[in-house]
């Protein structure tokens, strides 16, 4: 088969299961990655996982908890600021000169280092660690399409969601091992591949958006399907299965934000097939 006559084919099936009806996304990770208290097995929310995202594995601790399990954090480390909310209640009287409890809040953070800055940890909080981790394999197909790929961006790792920032040109994943299996690795950083190619120094797809381009909105879902059709395509050219149960959720939830216009679907398809070529270095 011609290329574009598998990406046609890839399209037509998650249009097909779209038609079914509604199909449920698994996370293509493990816990979600989340960054987490290796100690305690909190998982910090809010804000916490994005100032803590950067760091290579999703664990963490204080100094004083490194202390008491006799760990040691190494000199030099730098910690990060987890922030959380201090509520202090106070009965205050009101205009009517009756007794009111007042709560006032007061924005709060202690500093947390990561496992990779810590030596001596315990074998017992080790093995927690172990158990969060796969031994995926290298698909080398897919290792091949990813050093075929000119003016490449630079790669980097997370402990949060995996992305890609346009204004640092850089792809950042959580490590092979933290994903369910190397499919869902590849893709995810098929997924991201595909978003570099809309840089203004590769396909520039990013003007076609007009400033535009926020988070939940229109142009953001049409650049979305993009991508995830371009991780379909490119996983169909490694030979290796596709989850295209979980493109399809992943598509459906984008495409109600179009009211399920699968024109656009179809439009975002093209798209799809020119940074799969960029990426795939054909003309």
């Amino acid at each position: 088969m011609k290329n574009n006559d598998i990406y046609k084919k890839v399209t037509d099936l998650i249009i097909e299961r779209l038609e079914a009806g509604q199909i449920a996304w698994e996370n293509p990770v493990i816990n979600n990655c989340r960054p987490q208290n290796l100690v305690t097995g909190h998982i910090y929310r809010g804000i916490n996982p994005l100032i803590l995202s950067l760091c290579e594995t999703p664990y963490f601790m204080t100094f004083k908890q490194a202390k008491n399990i006799k760990a040691n954090v190494k000199k030099g480390a730098k910690s990060l600021p987890v922030v959380f909310w201090s509520i202090t209640r106070k009965t205050e009287l009101n205009e009517g000169g009756e007794a009111e409890e007042k709560m006032y809040y007061f924005l709060k953070y202690y500093n947390v280092f990561n496992i990779s800055d810590i030596e001596d940890i315990p074998e017992k909080y080790l093995n927690k660690t172990h158990l969060e981790k796969n031994n995926n394999i290298e698909i080398q197909t897919a290792e091949k399409i990813i050093k075929n790929y000119k003016n490449v961006p630079a790669f980097g790792y997370c402990s949060g969601t995996p992305h890609y920032s346009p204004s640092d040109d850089i792809i950042r994943t959580p490590k092979k091992e933290y994903f369910k299996n190397s499919n869902a690795y590849y893709s995810t950083l098929f997924h991201e591949m595909a978003h570099s190619t809309g840089h203004e120094k590769r396909l520039n797809r990013f003007k076609e958006y007009a400033k535009a381009l926020h988070f939940g909105n229109k142009e953001y879902a049409k650049e979305e399907l993009t991508a995830e059709l371009t991780a379909g395509f490119l996983m169909s050219e490694t030979g290796e299965s596709i989850n295209i149960d979980n493109k399809t959720a992943y598509i459906q939830s984008w495409l109600k934000v179009l009211k399920n216009d699968n024109k656009i679907l179809l439009q975002s398809a093209g798209r799809a097939e020119k940074a799969t070529n960029y990426i795939m270095n054909r003309q």
